[in-house]
């Protein structure tokens, strides 16, 4: 299944848009199902990508598809860097941010602000890192987006990728498709108020090119793979890239 074919609603309308769309209906729930969908190890795996960065010390940070802000927030645990610049495409996403980020004192150091990743406003070489969380399966636009990073960061700028993956060990595999196919929707269906985006986000998981086919893609957008490795038999990736 070809990633750019798999859209919330319909096959008609731009991708991004019907994102704005979602994301804005499921904002108030999205940190309980990234919850659910990811098996409660969200955020463990959120501590283990922003710890990639810890040798490099980065001060200006770019969050991209930032949503409810937790990445923006945990750098400043475990990074401690100078800013930290959240986009997402999705108003209520980052209103929801944004109060978290003043509940955690942070409102002078954490800058959110509706931005596409495949056209962003900064400058060129104005960060000196870049993350994104379970975030990248939904650009629209993969390699201008890519590109757009790759501006974006100074020279040598680090980039981490962290993202749902389809494990690849055939039993691993048919467990993981129990879990997604089967018990996620029903989650879906007893809490959602709309199913069809957590079906959106289920489908984009096992479509979104991984492993070597990805580190492919950032190779040609101009990005060497320092690092790439899996976590749970398979069911998360991180990538941690370098501006060559």
């Amino acid at each position: 299944m070809d990633i750019n074919n798999v859209k919330p609603y319909n096959q008609e309308e731009e991708k991004t848009r019907q994102l704005n769309r979602m994301f804005n209906t499921i904002s108030r729930q999205y940190d309980k199902f990234n919850d659910i969908m990811s098996m409660g190890l969200a955020r463990r795996w959120r501590k283990k990508a922003l710890l990639t960065l810890k040798d490099y010390n980065p001060e200006n940070i770019l969050d991209i598809a930032a949503g409810t802000a937790d990445i923006c927030i945990k750098s400043f645990e475990y990074l401690r860097p100078r800013n930290v610049t959240g986009i997402d495409i999705s108003e209520k996403m980052l209103e929801i941010g944004k109060k978290k980020v003043a509940k955690a004192g942070l409102s002078d150091r954490v800058t959110l602000r509706v931005e596409d990743v495949s056209s962003m406003s900064f400058a060129d070489q104005s960060f000196d890192a870049a993350t994104t969380s379970f975030g990248i399966r939904n650009f629209e636009k993969l390699d201008q987006s890519l590109l757009e990073i790759h501006r974006v960061l100074k020279p040598h700028g680090k980039f981490v990728i962290l993202e749902m993956s389809e494990p690849q060990t055939p039993v691993i595999k048919q467990g993981y498709l129990l879990y997604t196919k089967t018990l996620i929707p029903f989650a879906v269906r007893t809490f959602a108020n709309d199913p069809k985006a957590y079906s959106y986000l289920t489908n984009s998981m096992s479509a979104f090119p991984q492993g070597k086919v990805f580190i492919d893609i950032l190779k040609k957008n101009g990005f060497n793979c320092l690092k790439y490795k899996t976590f749970f038999l398979g069911v998360c990736s991180l990538y941690l890239a370098e501006k060559e």
